[in-house]
Parts: structure tokens; sequence; C-alpha cells
């Protein structure tokens, strides 16, 4: 056995016309098989060669290393070229084999022609024609694996739109409008609840399938899509399955025309959107219940906004008059006592008249609190920044000897209600101008950050902060975390309450976080584009 390259014992690697090709020499003649085998390198030094003395070790070659070429001597010791060849064919019928012998070996050339050996190279060897002899074959081989790729390609290209098919529940179909002729996807025929080639592949074994009551609008769609030479798109009906099950079927086509324009052939899909409308329908029925809750809990809130709306007139009107009477009393009242020997008496005219002026307090900050739900916004774009910068400056104004520093961030621009934003700032900034009153250096700052792509802005002060366990009161009406001897403070505890309603009618919300001794944090947000007109009025309008 001799396996033979340019460079010494072994394989030799192919150049880019005979890449990857493998060829057997058997050769009983050392000399000629040793000649012959170098020549055969230098015209295809990226040959790869095996060579063998007889029949008997080329067989074993061939065997081991099935190459895609067999050369041969034909009159051999051991075992002649025919055997071998036969043997060879046995085990691939396909075989190359070139025939090499001389113009004696008549009888060994009709068993070779018998076989099927189709290349013959006589003795002594002219190398033009033996290299056009291989010349062809290389190119039958290239030709070949070229073929033997494309069909590769195409068989898992057909493999992927099958799989694809079948994960999407999308088959397909070909109707030749000639001659009637159908083809359906293996896909197609499982959405028919059918295994692939059960029945024909025909149209009216399709029609057959589809419901009752949609097979006359499908017929009147694919005559039209034919007649009209248009597209089919997204036609839906349904298919009965042979267990009595239902899918429904979006139908899709193309009418493919011949050279005069004639409708040859229409090719279309088949999407199973059974499950999709089945969720589609799901989302309508949640959606019709959204609808019937939202109309529902509506009618409530327009009721419980008729009884706040009666009870805050009774507030501010029927409550009113009582109260400016009863505070003329206490006056007329501190009036007579004014003499009176008994001090106790001017005293309890005093409380009551305080007492009289808190109830008028609350009385306002009520009205004044429901006000802020009702109103309708004068939208405009405002400067927080300004707007706390003059507000600082009222509180420091008030009180030049305290200590505080003031850090507000540069511009920040917003879009809302100039005047309710002033408000809900003058609140913010005076809860921390109130309660930071006890340190000897105190901080109020407004700033700004972002927290997943929207701003929030924050007012912050290192006063006395508040246990975190009372946060669910803060924004309570009439409801506080300090108590009143605490600090000096005559206001009705409806400040934060204010603060977020406004907040709330600009879309946006308030929180707070604080520690005790350590200062408090409020942080709120507002709506890039708050709604301007009275919402809990638009809503009742919305749902008339």
């Amino acid at each position: 056995m001799e396996q033979e390259k340019p460079h010494g014992p072994g394989m030799v690697q192919a150049g880019p016309d005979v890449g990857g090709i493998t060829l057997l020499y058997v050769e009983d003649e050392t000399d000629a098989r040793s000649m012959v085998s170098k020549m055969l390198l230098m015209n295809y030094p990226d040959l790869t060669l095996f060579g063998a003395e007889n029949g008997a070790v080329g067989l074993e070659l061939y065997q081991a290393h099935l190459p895609d070429i067999v050369m041969t001597d034909i009159n051999m010791p051991v075992m002649d070229g025919i055997r071998m060849s036969r043997e060879i064919k046995a085990v691939t019928p396909e075989a190359v084999i070139i025939a090499v012998t001389a113009h004696s070996d008549t009888s060994y050339l009709l068993n070779a022609i018998e076989i099927g050996i189709q290349h013959y190279v006589l003795k002594p060897i002219n190398y033009q024609e033996l290299f056009r002899v291989i010349d062809k074959i290389l190119e039958q081989i290239q030709l070949k694996r070229l073929v033997e790729e494309q069909n590769r390609r195409i068989i898992e290209r057909e493999q992927q739109l099958a799989g694809a098919q079948q994960i999407a529940h999308l088959g397909s179909w070909q109707w030749d409008l000639q001659d009637g002729a159908m083809s359906w996807s293996d896909e197609l025929y499982r959405i028919c609840g059918l295994e692939p080639g059960a029945v024909p592949a025909a149209f009216p074994s399709l029609l057959e399938r589809i419901h009752p009551e949609d097979r006359e609008a499908v017929l009147a769609a694919l005559q039209q899509a034919r007649e009209k030479q248009r597209p089919l798109a997204a036609h839906f009906c349904r298919i009965v399955r042979a267990d009595a099950s239902i899918r429904i079927l979006r139908i899709d086509a193309e009418v493919s025309l011949g050279g005069a324009g004639r409708p040859l052939s229409m090719i279309g899909t088949a999407h199973d959107v059974t499950e999709l409308k089945r969720a589609e329908e799901q989302v309508r029925s949640l959606t019709e219940e959204l609808e019937r809750r939202v109309i529902q809990r509506t009618s409530l809130l327009q009721t419980s906004i008729k009884e706040l709306e009666s009870f805050s007139y009774a507030v501010s009107h029927d409550l009113r008059a009582p109260v400016a009477r009863l505070e003329g009393f206490c006056r007329a009242l501190l009036e007579d006592c004014g003499n009176c020997p008994n001090t106790q008496c001017r005293s309890y005219a005093e409380r009551a008249e305080r007492v009289v002026r808190q109830v008028k307090g609350i009385i306002d900050a009520f009205n004044e609190l429901s006000h802020y739900a009702r109103c309708t916004l004068k939208l405009q774009e405002v400067d927080l920044s300004q707007l706390a910068r003059t507000i600082a400056a009222a509180f420091q104004a008030s009180e030049p000897e305290r200590a505080v520093d003031f850090v507000i961030a540069e511009r920040l621009p917003v879009q809302g209600d100039a005047r309710l934003l002033q408000t809900a700032l003058e609140h913010l900034l005076g809860n921390a101008w109130k309660f930071t009153s006890k340190k000897e250096r105190a901080r109020i700052e407004l700033g700004c950050r972002q927290q997943e792509g929207h701003p929030v802005y924050f007012v912050r002060d290192n006063g006395v902060g508040f246990n975190m366990k009372y946060v669910d009161k803060l924004f309570q009406p009439f409801q506080t975390v300090h108590s009143p001897g605490e600090f000096a403070w005559n206001g009705t505890a409806v400040g934060l309450a204010t603060v977020h309603s406004i907040i709330l009618r600009h879309g946006g919300r308030i929180w707070a976080e604080a520690e005790v001794d350590r200062g408090a944090t409020f942080f709120f947000t507002l709506e890039e584009h708050p709604e301007p007109g009275h919402f809990l009025k638009s809503r009742q309008q919305g749902a008339v």
C-alpha cells in the first residue's frame, strides 16, 4: 500500500480545483506506479492520493477511505483489477473507476464494460489523455457535490419552513387554476385535524371542512380574488374537524399570472388563530366588565361627590352664620366682663372667643381644601425655584434672627397652576421652617432627581423629623404627628392635606421619608401635561 504527497509520505492536501478529492491508484509495477503518482501530484498538487500494489490491497484501502476516484490496472497478481472493481461496485454501485490497460487485454475490457467501468486509459499511458479523463471526472464530481449541497440546503429550508409553520400553526396551499390540482402543506393537514396525506389535497376536500355557514363567503372571496387578480387578505372563517371541534382560520391568498395575464394558480396560507381570537374575546369581555364597573363606581362617586358638596355647602353657609353670631356674643361678653371683679369670667370669655376663631379657621380651611379638588387649573410654565426663593425670603424676613440655609436648585420648570403650586410650596417650606426652629443651624433644600426617567422633586430639612409609623397620618386633614405644644404654630392641621390635594390635582403623587431628630424629606411628582379641567366634573360628564 502507498499513500503519496509531494513532500514526503502521507496524504496530499488538494488545491481549489480538487479540494477534498481522493484518488486510489492500483498498479502492480512499482516503477510505473511511482511515475504515474508523481505526474498526478504534479498536475493536481492538492489531490489526496493512495497507492496499492494489487487488487486485494486496493480493496482494503477503498473500504477504509472510500476514495472519490479509483484508477486501476487490470492484469495484476493476487487480485486483478476486474475482480477488485466488481467488489467495489458491490459496495458502492456509483463508484467512479478508470481502467488502465493494454491493447491486448480485450477480454478484460469486456468484463470491465460488463461491471460498469466507463472510463479507460490505454498503456503506455498518454498523460494528456489521462488528465483529460480525470478533469472530466472532477467536473462531474464537483457538479454532483454542488447539486447535493443545493439539495441539502433545500431540504434544510423545507424542514425549517415546516417547523416554523408547525410552531406558528400556519398552513399553506397552492391551487392550479387550470386543472384544479391542489397541494397542501403538512401543517394544513394538521390544522384540519388530519395526518399529512390522509385525504387527497383537493379544493373540494378543503371546502368540505369549512363551516357550512362560512363556505359561501369563502368561495365568494376566492372568486373575487381570481377575477380581479387582487390579493385576498385577512379573510376569517371556521373549519370543523372530524372530532366536531371548531377552529378559526385567517385565509390570505395571491393569484399568480401567466405571460398573457391569465390567472395560472393561487397560493395561500391558512393561519390557525383560534387561541388569538379566544384571547381577544377574553380581553373584550374583561373590558366590558371593567367598563361596567367603572360606570357603577362612577355613579357611586357622583353620589359621594354630591353628598360632599352638600356637606361643604352646609359647612360654608349654614354653619358660618351661627358661628358668626356666637363670635359676636363672645365679644359682647368680653365687654360686659371688663369691670367684673371675677377675673375668671373674662378668662372664660377670651377662651371662648379663641375657640370660635379656631372653628372659623377650620371652616375656612375645609372650604379651601374642597376647593382644590374642584378648581380649574390655569396652566402655564412655572419655575419652582423662583417660587421657592420668594417664599424663603419671606420666611427669613419674618424671623431674621434665625440661622437657616436655603439650598434651592437652579431652574425647575414645570407645567401647572402658579397659584396652587405656590400654595403647596408655602406649606412644604413652612413645614420645614417650623420643624427646624430648634436647630442652631437649619438647612432646607428644594431639589430634583431622576427616577425611572421621570423628575421627582423634593423638600428636605434637618429638623426634628418624625416616626415613620405615623406616616399614614401626614396627609389626612386635621391630623398631626407632633403635639401642638411642641412647636409654636396656630394652623388648622390641613397644610399637608392641602399639598396632597394640589399635587393630586396636577396628576402627581407625594410621599415622605423621615427619621426622628434627623430631618424629613417630602418627595412629589407632577404630570408633564396635567388635565386643566375639573377632574371630578369631567368624569361625571363622561359617564353620562
